[in-house]
């Protein structure tokens, strides 16, 4: 029975996929390409939302393995991410930091309900 999967992966998948079927283990056969920059890209953006969605699945567990496993992945793509558009960790995270420093974090919990604002004429 053949599954299609047709998403990105991590590098090393390929070893483990070839020594499975290599061994008998679990597949007879497999199928990869490698893509370029471009659609590497636009796969990033998917695998971001697959991983961010297992973070949310996660959330809430009061073992917290899996919470950290599935942040641990999400992390891996933001660095696959900032290694294919040539942006530094360094720099986001000094962006990070400003941005905190000018209106903090989320560590409170504060919640906006309603602002008024003035009616403009």
């Amino acid at each position: 029975m053949q599954k299609i999967y047709n998403k990105l992966v991590r590098d090393k998948m390929v070893d483990i996929y070839k020594h499975d079927v290599e061994n008998k283990i679990s597949a007879s056969n497999y199928s990869v390409r490698y893509m370029e920059k471009e659609e590497t890209l636009e796969r990033l953006k998917d695998k971001l939302l697959e991983e961010a969605q297992e973070v949310f699945e996660a959330y809430g567990q009061e073992d917290k393995t899996l919470l950290k496993e599935e942040i641990a992945d999400v992390i891996e793509v933001i660095d696959a991410i900032l290694f294919h558009n040539s942006i530094s960790l360094e720099e986001v995270l000094a962006i990070r930091d400003a941005k905190k420093e000018r209106k903090g974090g989320f560590e409170k919990g504060i919640f906006l309900e309603s602002i008024d604002y003035f009616d403009k004429e």
